[in-house]
């Protein structure tokens, strides 16, 4: 390297200073592309996508599913069976997930005694009637 800054050795690693990124610039102001979305994403972009469909004697418009569950229904309805299999299948699953996110989110435990005496003071306190006899777990 050479004594004065200004005679700047340009070579292999070594960019000329004036191509150089400048202090506070990005070298890529845009970013990252996105990437793919995924096939779930597309699939459910895809299915609340908004149809017109005839029902009797009138147009409405809804999302290709229900579109398709309603032509399912009206397919097992006429006694198309494997319409019905599937359209058995798909409530027990939905039924399924239902129960299992009411689990997920009911108490699991009950409350101990202190807790119970504390809630009963607050409620006292309050001046509202005592609901933890209503508690799981007997009120006890």
């Amino acid at each position: 390297m050479s004594d004065c800054d200004n005679e700047y050795e340009v070579g292999y690693g070594r960019p000329p200073k004036a191509s150089q990124f400048k202090k506070g610039q990005s070298g890529n102001p845009k970013g990252r592309p996105k990437g793919a979305k995924g096939i779930r994403a597309s699939l459910q972009r895809e299915l609340e996508a908004k149809v017109t469909i005839r029902e009797g004697n009138r147009q409405i418009r809804v999302s290709k599913a229900e579109a398709m569950v309603k032509r399912l229904s009206s397919n097992a309805l006429k006694g198309d069976m494997k319409a019905l299999a599937l359209l058995l299948k798909l409530d027990s699953e939905q039924g399924a997930r239902q129960e299992a996110d009411v689990a997920e989110r009911e108490p699991t435990g009950s409350l101990d005694p202190a807790d119970l005496d504390m809630l009963r003071h607050y409620l006292a306190a309050a001046g509202k009637p005592d609901a933890t006899d209503d508690a799981p777990g007997g009120g006890q």
